[in-house]
């Protein structure tokens, strides 16, 4: 069961276009090294790992770090600036992504890297409830790719495999550094705290963890989707709180202070308790960032619930 909220599809403005429209061509080769530009936070931080200390090359991160995903991103004159001059631009994928179209048709050009090719990944299924029913009033189903491929750790290794692969074509000089500190990501990553959460029923306040499903086996029975700009109506309380005890229902996974103020309302009316994860959407630009982050996670799971 899914409980979603409406979003704000947000488009590049058209002044934005005009105002960048001498920058919709990638700069001549310049004399300086590579420059390689990631979407967001996490590919920014696998990307590090990968290129580490190589020399000549400069990586830059786009989206500033935020509690949300890319889903309805805006582009920023400042981020046009970044792709203006970028040799290679690293993203996600599997539609996570949304603002592609509108930069592509300013740099065609745009050196792009796909880094979810061979990943596994969770189809999500969105309920359309009565306030959304169709015009002629039966409920639907619609189906789409859960884009946050990063969370399973196994997948972040592949997408480190995946960036390695395109730096060294644009770098081969670098080539052995690329591999050796993706070998050296995929050792640490692999090396991570795991937890067991076979049999533990789970409701989460972020789309990225339903991937727990995957990493440990857990049973994410209701995905709440937070919308920063609102708050589940009360009715939308009603039927979370029906949910979660008519499933049983033991833990409620927050990703933030707002999701974790709506978990405490509905803790108090189930037996659930309420945790706070890490998304790996914000933090510091640290190699370790992501391990600590799937460390500290699965810390904070061992400690929830009595196995």
């Amino acid at each position: 069961m899914k409980l979603p909220f409406r979003k704000i599809t947000a488009a590049l403005g058209l002044a934005a276009i005009l105002l960048l429209s001498s920058c919709t061509q990638k700069q001549e080769t310049r004399d300086e090294g590579i420059t390689a530009v990631a979407s967001f936070y996490p590919i920014y931080i696998i990307a590090e790992n990968v290129i580490g200390d190589a020399e000549g090359i400069t990586l830059e991160n786009m989206a500033r770090p935020q509690t949300g995903c890319l889903h309805n991103y805006q582009l920023s004159t400042g981020d046009m600036k970044k792709l203006s001059t970028a040799d290679i631009f690293i993203i996600n994928g599997g539609g996570m992504e949304s603002f592609l179209d509108n930069a592509l048709s300013l740099f065609p050009k745009l050196n792009i890297v796909d880094s979810s090719e061979g990943t596994a990944s969770l189809e999500e299924e969105h309920d359309e409830h009565e306030e959304h029913k169709g015009h002629d009033g039966h409920e639907g189903h619609d189906h789409e790719e859960n884009s946050h491929f990063w969370m399973l750790p196994e997948n972040a290794v592949i997408q480190a495999e995946n960036i390695c692969s395109a730096l060294c074509e644009l770098s081969p000089e670098n080539a052995d550094i690329f591999k050796e500190n993706t070998r050296r990501f995929a050792e640490e990553v692999t090396a991570c705290e795991t937890f067991d959460g076979d049999g533990i029923k789970a409701c989460v306040f972020n789309e990225a963890f339903e991937y727990l499903s995957l990493s440990y086996g857990m049973d994410i029975v209701l995905c709440v989707e937070m919308d920063e700009n609102e708050t589940p109506s009360a009715r939308e309380l009603a039927e979370i709180i029906e949910t979660v005890n008519n499933e049983n229902i033991s833990l409620l996974i927050a990703a933030d202070d707002a999701s974790k103020a709506i978990a405490d309302v509905i803790a108090r009316e189930t037996d659930a308790k309420v945790i706070v994860l890490d998304p790996v959407l914000n933090g510091d630009f640290s190699p370790t960032a992501y391990t600590d982050a799937m460390n500290g996670n699965a810390r904070i799971l061992k400690g929830s619930v009595d196995k």
